[in-house]
């Protein structure tokens, strides 16, 4: 984008910064029900393989449910037209019902039957994922609505993903460090003060973020059903895109589902410090990464930078796989490993949020609409689906791999009050220490290879058919504007 251009759709620092602090809470949040849900019920509350099996299920249709669930969402929120705007309302209803339901996931209902507790567990997490569904829907819909410009889109990205590696990474950290060896205490008290700061973060949403007044933007119109399928089915690229960051999100959630079960039994340290370690390195890697992105995108096309991200996560994966077998296991080493795989990773999501958005101007290039909520709906839908295959790879592992009775022993001297923290964590590596070295290795295969092909499959797909880059995306841009003032239509 030339010089002219470039100063086209400034987005106000009260804007960026309120919009990027707002994804804190939402992925803080988020990451605590994500990445804790099942240690939580394995080494916490101790579920019986029958238990472990249905709550997988469960998770799996909850998933589907929910990507049936997001693009209406998404329909409904692009019909929607008040004072307010379309977004802001939903982001807000969004997080503070599911703000409740969190606090509900980690209720601990100590006494109830096997079945009913399942059964608790199912509706609550259904309820969870829908209302969790409107906020992000309406909360990454408005980020095309900040301004068109790519240069302040990719700026406002950036923060946004600062701000979700931010409550991400504070919420791995702080886990694992806090809940050893008091689970069922500590998780119900964690979830109380995750989900309040959701709330908060989004009341900054509410009253910091200013939507962008552009012409581009401007968009009255209804949208059916009937629209909708087409507005998805015709946008080739959007369809594109969708695809490859299904398949990068399967591998990245999968190797952070086994992140804490990774330390406990593979490591060998149950209820240490090391993977808060871990956390607080790739953290560093990653909002590393994404400050510096602007200065990447200077000197880089997205292609070149896409082939850089993807070039560190294959590096970091084959490192990570030859540490204890061909390299020594140590915490310097892992660091190292985990630091350039995820400074990767960074850089691969950002792109795919950046060419999420962009994907909507190309679909009202190309079909005279702008849908931006239907267009986002997609990627709740795809991180609820990959998150539904990661839940289910990793029960299923739990299961496969003969680690579910060892998670079960740990989980009994966790309700055992007649011990103390102190007993709990030695009696608990005693357990560890007695894990067969088969049983890591299938783990370790399913949290690292399995990831590394999905991610290597997302990098080809879009180096074969991901077609908007930069100097297409600006002529689609001139031709908009143009549109808008002309009052032409997409042909």
């Amino acid at each position: 984008m030339d010089k002219a251009a470039a100063g086209i759709g400034r987005v106000s620092a009260r804007t960026k910064y309120s919009y990027g602090i707002g994804c804190i809470g939402r992925d803080a949040n988020y990451t605590l029900v994500s990445n804790f849900i099942m240690v939580y019920l394995t080494l916490g509350v101790g579920l019986s393989n029958w238990q472990l099996g249905a709550v997988g299920i469960v998770v799996v249709v909850a998933r589907i449910w929910d990507a049936v669930n997001d693009p209406l969402m998404g329909t409904i929120i692009d019909n929607t037209h008040t004072r307010f705007g379309k977004f802001k309302p939903y982001i807000i209803t969004g997080a503070v019902l599911n703000s409740f339901f969190t606090v509900l996931l980690f209720t601990h209902f100590e006494g109830v039957s096997e079945g009913l507790f399942v059964a608790i567990f199912a509706i609550t997490y259904i309820l969870w994922g829908m209302t969790y569904t409107m906020n992000d829907i309406s909360y990454w819909s408005l980020l095309p609505n900040l301004t068109v410009n790519p240069v302040e889109r990719e700026k406002v990205t950036s923060l946004a993903r600062i701000g979700a590696n931010i409550g991400l990474f504070s919420v791995t950290a702080a886990v694992p460090a806090l809940t050893g060896g008091q689970m069922t205490t500590m998780y119900p008290l964690i979830a109380k003060v995750v989900a309040a700061l959701f709330v908060g973060c989004q009341l900054l949403i509410i009253f910091g973020v200013q939507e962008s007044k552009s012409a581009i933007t401007k968009s009255d119109n209804h949208t059916s059903l009937k629209d909708m399928l087409r507005i998805i089915t015709k946008n080739d690229q959007l369809l594109v895109i969708v695809l490859a960051i299904l398949l990068f999100n399967i591998g990245y959630f999968t190797t952070a589902g086994f992140g804490q079960f990774f330390f406990y039994f593979d490591y060998g340290v149950y209820g240490g410090m090391e993977f808060t370690y871990f956390a607080i390195t790739i953290a560093v890697a990653q909002i590393a990464t994404l400050a510096l992105s602007p200065l990447f995108s200077k000197k880089m096309t997205r292609r070149q930078m896409f082939t850089l991200g993807t070039a560190g996560v294959v590096f970091g994966y084959l490192a990570l796989m030859c540490t204890k077998y061909l390299l020594p296991m140590t915490m310097v080493l892992l660091c190292i490993f985990g630091f350039i795989l995820f400074a990767g990773q960074a850089l691969i999501q950002l792109l795919n949020y950046v060419m999420l958005a962009d994907t909507i101007e190309y679909g009202q290039w190309k079909l005279g609409t702008r849908n931006e909520s239907i267009v986002y709906s997609l990627n709740p839908f795809i991180t609820k689906l990959a998150s539904a295959v990661q839940v289910g790879i990793l029960s299923l592992t739990m299961i496969v791999s003969g680690l579910n009775p060892y998670s079960e022993q740990i989980s009994e001297l966790d309700h055992n009050t007649s011990l103390s923290r102190a007993e709990v964590l030695q009696k608990g590596n005693e357990i560890v220490a007695s894990i067969p070295e088969q049983s890591t290795a299938i783990m370790r295969i399913f949290m690292l290879m399995v990831p590394l092909c999905l991610i290597v499959g997302c990098y080809l797909i879009f180096r074969t058919k991901y077609k908007l880059d930069e100097a297409t995306y600006e002529k689609i841009i001139r031709e908009l504007e143009e549109r808008a003032k002309t009052g032409k239509e997409a042909d």
